[in-house]
């Protein structure tokens, strides 16, 4: 995988009387080749031992792949200031994309902001500074290559002969680059000589003619298409405090506490079609989905739910007395977050730093395969556990064993308290078609990382060759202060492949907590 960046920048500068100028011109050529070839022996080794795809007895199996694209791009920024207290800011670019087709692969967007130093007017002492600000800015996107003009894939070998196969995709050749349209209104403000601070943003993006890979009747020939459709519109705000509650010669103590909101909805996809999976996962033939439906939030997680009676929202159950369930198609709501933020702390006591950051988040959720088949399987402590009888769950039924379910039967709509066997509930229920059971909270509360740093006096520095030095003790994810979900799952790094957002795990590896030392020295 080889990636390479070519740049030329120039830039002029010049102040005359009340004025200031800063001028940018520039061009990119980004170049990025990708390739690989895999082999596989087919029938085993022709001489044992000898490792070589010419050993293979039957014609080996030989992929190969080479990804090329390349995007240039030129573009200009000009940034024009008045009396140190007004300034717009404007740019546009052009990209050139080789992933898009030859009429529409040239594609320009532009930004341009304004600003206004207010605290350059007002004459109160205990301002330090203020600004508000306002901005647009536009940016272009492409695709991946290969998705614009139709191409034969290499197939198997049929009665000695190679063969060739059409794709399932249907590329698209009059597809267009996407564009997102953001707007932003801000508000800084500075007290008591920058000993407190504020930092306020609220924004508007909206998403429009994005590139979507859409799923299509099989009856054409194919699966799927590439298309441009679409508008998600996400708006929200920033919040950044600072403060210095104390400052002297021996002790200080900075703190930074910052929050952020996002609402986002799905106001648009493509004529005719109100869900978009983007993404899904299956297991033992029961699969859930991370769907966008038009007018909802982005992003719902989607999936089989207890069935429950309507006017009391209790659980339904069958005439065996295990819970029933509903297709695949239960909205569980987006699985975005309601907030999320941090808090960092940095204590100065004499020639010490004592650091520390704590991470936070509100809301969202996700599916955890992990312990789902943790209790499928029997390896759950929820598997061996005391029932109401005083037994183990395990135990037969006739021995008062069991789980106890509580709900309305479906069959005379009665009250339903009883006892059933615990493998078959959650090995054959629970555990494998209801994910209603296992969707959890993604809240937490996580120290992020812990310093303790010293700093050597100029009384020492002095005698050694050295400017400046110093050492550090050092702790990356040290603790989890708390978390909604359960113990041995970590919401905070959860990974969902390549995808964008992260909706499920499956087999999350352990959290790491690194612990280490720095000496940093500057000559």
């Amino acid at each position: 995988n080889k990636e390479f960046n070519y740049e030329v920048l120039a830039q002029y500068k010049k102040s005359w009387k009340n004025f200031s100028l800063e001028a940018s011109v520039g061009g990119n050529i980004y170049d990025r080749e990708y390739t690989y070839l895999y082999q596989e022996t087919v029938g085993g080794l022709s001489s044992p031992g000898f490792y070589n795809i010419e050993a293979s007895i039957d014609r080996p199996d030989v992929t190969s792949y080479l990804l090329e694209k390349q995007i240039r791009s030129f573009y200009s920024l000009v940034s024009l200031g008045y009396k140190g207290t007004y300034y717009i800011d404007a740019s546009i670019r052009n990209d050139n994309s080789s992933t898009l087709p030859k009429d529409n692969n040239s594609y320009w967007y532009p930004s341009v902001s304004t600003s206004v130093v207010f605290s350059e007017l007002l004459d109160w002492e205990p301002l330090s500074f203020g600004k508000i600000r306002a901005s647009y800015a536009q940016a272009g996107s492409d695709l991946s290559p290969y998705q614009t003009s139709k191409y034969y894939g290499v197939g198997t070998v049929y009665q000695g002969t190679n063969t060739m196969y059409v794709p399932d995709n249907l590329n698209n050749p009059d597809i267009e680059p996407s564009f997102s349209n953001s707007y932003e209104a801000g508000l800084e403000l500075e007290f008591f000589h920058n000993r407190l601070g504020l930092d306020l943003t609220y924004y508007q993006q909206k998403n429009k003619n994005q590139i979507l890979n859409l799923d299509i009747s099989g009856t054409s020939g194919y699966s799927s298409t590439v298309i441009n459709a679409g508008l998600i519109e996400n708006d929200g705000f920033e919040l950044s405090l600072n403060a210095t509650p104390v400052q002297n010669e021996t002790f200080s103590w900075d703190m930074t506490f910052n929050i952020n909101k996002n609402n986002s909805e799905v106001v648009s996809l493509a004529p005719g079609i109100d869900v978009y999976t983007y993404g899904s996962t299956t297991y033992s033939s029961v699969t859930s989905y991370l769907n966008s439906y038009q007018g909802k939030p982005f992003g719902s997680l989607v999936g089989q739910a207890y069935q429950r009676d309507p006017s009391t929202g209790q659980i339904l159950l069958g005439d065996n007395n295990m819970p029933l369930y509903t297709d695949a198609t239960h909205d569980f709501g987006t699985v975005l977050p309601d907030f999320n933020g941090g808090f960092q702390s940095n204590l100065r006591i004499g020639q010490f730093n004592i650091a520390a950051m704590i991470d936070f988040q509100g809301g969202g959720q996700f599916f955890s395969r992990s312990k789902m088949l943790s209790v499928r399987t029997g390896q759950d402590i929820l598997t061996v556990a005391t029932n109401e009888n005083g037994m183990n769950v395990r135990d037969p039924l006739e021995d008062g064993g069991g789980v106890q379910v509580h709900g309305i039967s479906a069959t005379t709509g009665e009250q339903v308290s009883a006892f059933v066997d615990a493998r078959s509930y959650y090995r054959n229920e629970i555990g494998r078609r209801i994910y209603e059971e296992w969707l959890y909270d993604a809240s937490y509360v996580k120290l992020r990382e812990v310093r303790i740093q010293y700093n050597l006096g100029e009384n020492i520095i002095h005698h050694l060759p050295f400017e400046t030095m110093s050492f550090a003790l050092f702790a990356r994810n040290p603790v989890m202060i708390w978390q909604e979900a359960p113990k041995g799952i970590n919401p905070s790094e959860i990974s969902t492949g390549a995808q964008s957002i992260s909706w499920f795990e499956s087999g999350q590896l352990p959290s790491v907590r690194s612990i280490g030392f720095n000496l940093n020295v500057t000559f």
